[in-house]
């Protein structure tokens, strides 16, 4: 018997009695006859501190309901839930571990009666003896993907496990692992198992079909279900020990390679026999149907979840079994597809984890490829058309005392994306906004974003990317032309604090760190954002002299004399004009870009930017010349954000704000309407060369809708001097006069 551990969960249990003087505190510490070490008491468990880390001994049997273990106690990880640790709380019904956590005890969570709910984290690779044993109350649980063992009777009697999904890294299974686990209906046998050992299935009466792969060579006799009905048996030379006919039923079918020890167990004793052939083991998530699970199965779910495609297979692919696909089963084969040894993650980070993900949210789009559609080249109504949208957002954003940069190329794309899933009114504004209807702007669009010039000298990279709550019903008809169009990459994502960080995260990597983050948190009615990214790096094609870089003095917009660093080079460029502003046009590299700007000479810059048109921009950029002139211009770089509501609306836009929108072919069964669009952009000219960066976010939200209030019973009324609100009249109704 051991006597220690019984002297240690007295004094568990005993606290309150005068053994020494307690002192009151929030932790307790006190001697314990334990090993002769300090035992340290909390409200919920009884931990020790070994060293560099922290092993949970004993749990405090009076708690109740949930429960959390910390990651660390005092700047020491938790890492071991010891023999019995948590053993023994019948009224705990969760327990959540920390990620910190790689070893458990014997017994460690046993007769936990109520508890219906808890994790084992990763980095646990040993399920051990008992571990679970009489949690009769615990639901399905998520093993870790590098599982080794399960051990004896590790979770005997958890009778409400209806499926279990074993890693392909587990090696052993021990006597009575699962028996009495009387709701367990489905598991899969992993391929390092080579045994079934004694009793490992028993009473499990709810699991009537069994497959075991080739490596299993021994069937002990009483290791299967009494009620099975299919046995599938890969290994010829499976040994079936002597008794096996005992406690299976003689209904039973064995299907089991020809002249193989199963196939002659089945004849002498009066049982089903079938011959083994790979189409015989259905596999979860195989949706092509060829007999394996592996990234083409995920490929062809996104396809068909993307409505591009069909599936040899469909109720393979309902992973979750409640007789729909969706985004729900797509992420459990994402699941899955970790687990197995052979995948090879598309992410690879710096010291690489062989199952890391970039983003917690689910990436739908990351192995797609767009289907082929047709472009157009940027004509003269195009040209115009852009020209025109981005005066319309310039001259509305300016103003004479801040230093405005807005990026018309990234809020039309945005923009574009949002407005393939408006429909009737709210279409018609915003394609009146964007100059053009949506069928052929996409053209436009695509061709344009295509044609991007991008090397180390000069590069110009657009990214887009839509965000959806999980469980929004996106229109695929929306997703797919975005996808083709816009190569948008398309997650689904939980919308909480995760899904901020990976938004800033996808920001900050596709504008080349040059902004940071977009969003600070997610309103609770945000279902989708969609975004737009656009890096700019180009080094000029004839760089100012560094060695000439002077201080001289800039006139602000108020006639203030500001003193800046200014550069300057004997080869200007080219030389524009208008009737109120002189310039110059200067080329990046490769001449695929370049750099315009206009001074006015007689009118502040918004007088002047308020009396550009479209067709005279777009002539006084195309009509440079060359003309030999010396230029000096202030080094400069600056952050601008914007909230662009206000601008859009003010250009005819007002309905897509609005609860009257309509944007039903981007989420189908919600009513939404966008209630911000953020513009943030960044710039940096120097000697070398400019870089820039935007980001373009719609966030669509469900509307408010508006409310009816219907005045169908007796009430009171007033008319009423507005000056003072005394009643001139009241009333009431209380019937309706014939």
């Amino acid at each position: 018997m051991n006597y220690k551990r019984i002297l240690a969960s007295a004094l568990a249990l005993c606290l309150a009695m005068p053994i020494t003087t307690v002192i009151p505190a929030e932790n307790i510490s006190a001697l314990s006859l334990v090993d002769s070490e300090v035992q340290h008491f909390t409200d919920n468990f009884v931990y020790k501190i070994r060293g560099d880390y922290i092993e949970i001994t004993a749990g405090m049997t009076n708690i109740e309901g949930d429960i959390e273990i910390p990651a660390e106690i005092d700047g020491v990880p938790v890492k071991v839930i010891g023999e019995h640790g948590l053993a023994g709380l019948q009224k705990v019904t969760s327990i959540i571990l920390p990620d910190t956590i790689t070893t458990i005890g014997k017994q460690a969570f046993a007769y936990n009666t109520a508890l219906e709910k808890i994790n084992i984290p990763e980095n646990v690779r040993i399920i051990p003896d008992e571990a679970f044993m009489n949690c009769m109350s615990l639901g399905n649980i998520i093993m870790p993907y590098d599982l080794n063992s399960i051990g004896v009777r590790a979770f005997y009697g958890c009778r409400k496990i209806t499926e279990i999904k074993l890693p392909a890294s587990v090696q052993s299974l021990g006597e009575m692992a699962f028996a009495d686990c009387q709701g367990l209906a489905k598991i899969n046998i992993p391929s390092r198992i080579n045994k079934l050992e004694k009793a490992v299935f028993g009473n499990c009466f709810a699991l009537e079909s069994l497959a075991l792969p080739e490596n299993v060579t021994f069937i002990s006799k009483d290791a299967l279900p009494l009620k099975i009905k299919n046995l599938i048996i890969k290994s010829p030379e499976c040994e079936l020990e002597d008794g096996l006919y005992m406690n299976i039923t003689k209904d039973c079918v064995i299907t089991a390679p020809p002249e193989s020890t199963a196939q002659k167990f089945a004849e002498t004793y009066g049982l089903g026999y079938k011959v083994y052939e790979e189409q015989d083991v259905l596999v979860p998530g195989d949706v092509n149907l060829d007999w394996k699970f592996n990234i083409a199965d995920v490929v062809m779910m996104q396809n068909y979840l993307l409505g591009n495609g069909s599936l040899n297979e469909w109720q393979l692919g309902d992973m979750n079994n409640d007789g729909t696909l969706d985004v729900f089963d797509y992420i459990l084969m994402l699941e899955e597809l970790r687990r197995s040894p052979e995948y090879n993650p598309p992410y690879m980070p710096e010291n690489p984890d062989p199952f890391f993900l970039e983003y917690i949210a689910k990436n739908l789009t990351a192995d797609m490829k767009s289907a082929e559609v047709e472009g157009a080249e940027a004509d003269e109504e195009f040209i115009i058309g852009q020209t025109d949208f981005a005066l319309n957002i310039f001259k509305r954003e300016v103003q004479d005392d801040t230093n405005t940069l807005v990026s018309p190329y990234s809020i039309m794309q945005a923009l574009a994306m949002t407005a393939n899933g408006a429909n009737g009114t709210t279409k018609e504004e915003m394609e009146n906004v964007l100059e053009m209807p949506m069928d052929r702007l996409n053209k436009y669009l695509y061709t344009q974003r295509i044609s991007q010039h991008s090397d180390e000298n000069s590069k110009l990279n657009t990214a887009n990317s839509i965000w959806a709550q999980e469980g929004v019903n996106v229109n695929k008809d929306f997703l797919q032309t975005n996808v083709d169009y816009y190569n948008a990459d398309f997650y689904v994502a939980p919308f909480d604090d995760t899904t901020v960080t990976d938004i800033n995260n996808w920001v900050n990597e596709k504008t080349d760190k040059m902004i940071p983050e977009i969003l600070d948190a997610i309103p609770d009615a945000a279902r989708m954002y969609l975004i737009n990214a656009v890096a700019f790096d180009a080094k000029w094609e004839v760089e100012f002299d560094k060695y000439a870089t002077r201080e001289a003095t800039f006139t602000t917009y108020d006639n203030q004399q500001q003193k800046a660093q200014f550069m300057s080079t004997s080869n200007g460029g080219e030389f524009i004009s208008d009737d109120h502003a002189v310039g110059f046009y200067k080329y990046y590299a490769d001449r695929k870009y370049a750099f315009a700007a206009l001074m006015p000479e007689d009118m502040s810059l918004s007088e002047y930017i308020s009396g550009l048109t479209a067709e005279g921009l777009n002539e006084t950029l195309t009509n440079h010349q060359f003309k030999s002139f010396d230029l000096s211009m202030p080094k400069f770089s600056y952050d601008f954000d914007t909230l662009l509501n206000g601008t859009l609306i003010d250009m005819g836009m007002p309905t897509a704000f609005s609860e009257y929108a309509d944007f039903h072919s981007m989420i189908e069964d919600i009513d939404t309407c966008i209630s911000r669009i953020i513009h943030k952009t960044h710039i940096d000219v120097d000697e070398g060369g400019t870089k820039a960066a935007a980001v373009t976010v719609v966030e669509a939200t469900e509307c408010c809708i508006r409310e009816r209030l219907l005045m169908d019973k007796p009430f009171v009324y007033f008319i009423i001097d507005t000056e003072t609100n005394i009643p001139v009249f009241m009333g009431t109704l209380s019937s309706i006069p014939e």
